[in-house]
């Protein structure tokens, strides 16, 4: 959808993207198939269908805001705010737009995925933490040891991301319950540099750091979705 904004045609899926948008869309048709025939659980099958539904959509968001915040960190190049040309300080403050919008969806996408693991496999996360996210039906199924073959590959690609995401949640978090990102980042100079400067922060780092938000996101659902596919099938 965004792409036409810099004449560019359609995306076309490929990699972990593809990768996740294929196992979702394996798992909606064998659902489809299970709704079809009126099975007393069609009732269930209707409701994990709209789920990964939701899922597919919600990823194909998720890549657009991570392909415009890139997009428009291009056209930045100063460090100062007020160096900046208007065109320039435009493009700056879209980026920062979308770049929220990315590291948001990604935590928003990973939560999703936990209440449906949550509901799939009976876990009673809500017993533990009555708002719960991923990372919660995580240590839930290590406690219940839960799906052991799922669980490993899952906690794998916890551990390799471990970093970006841990900054990515911390920026998360402050948008969303103490103070936006541009507040953080006038705070954490001001001891340093005078009052009335404003620096903007590392934006490659920032794009490095929601580029591998988006690929922790992918691989997960992708893990998830093979297995549960599998394991409906069966």
């Amino acid at each position: 959808m965004f792409r036409a904004w810099f004449d560019e045609p359609k995306r076309v899926d490929s990699g972990s993207l593809l990768k996740a948008v294929s196992a979702l869309g394996l798992y909606r048709k064998l659902l489809t198939q299970l709704i079809d025939e009126q099975t007393p659980q069609c009732g269930k099958y209707t409701r994990y269908e709209l789920w990964a539904r939701g899922l597919t959509n919600a990823l194909d968001e998720l890549e657009q805001s991570v392909y415009c915040a890139a997009k428009f960190r291009e056209g930045v190049t100063q460090s100062l705010e007020e160096n900046m040309s208007p065109e320039e300080r435009d493009d700056y403050r879209r980026h920062v737009y979308f770049y929220k919008n990315g590291f948001i969806r990604v935590f928003s996408i990973l939560d999703k995925l936990g209440y449906f693991l949550n509901d799939l496999l009976r876990l009673r996360a809500e017993r533990v933490k009555q708002k719960f996210s991923y990372f919660t039906v995580l240590r839930q199924m290590q406690h219940r040891h839960a799906e052991p073959r799922l669980l490993e590959p899952l906690l794998d690609i916890k551990e390799r991301y471990q970093d970006p995401m841990g900054r990515l949640r911390q920026r998360r978090n402050m948008e969303i319950h103490l103070v936006n990102t541009e507040m953080l980042d006038d705070l954490l100079h001001i001891d340093l540099c005078r009052a009335d400067r404003s620096y903007i922060e590392n934006l490659s780092a920032n794009m490095d750091d929601l580029t591998e938000g988006f690929e922790m996101v992918c691989k997960t659902v992708a893990t998830v979705f093979d297995y549960v596919y599998e394991r409906k099938k069966a």
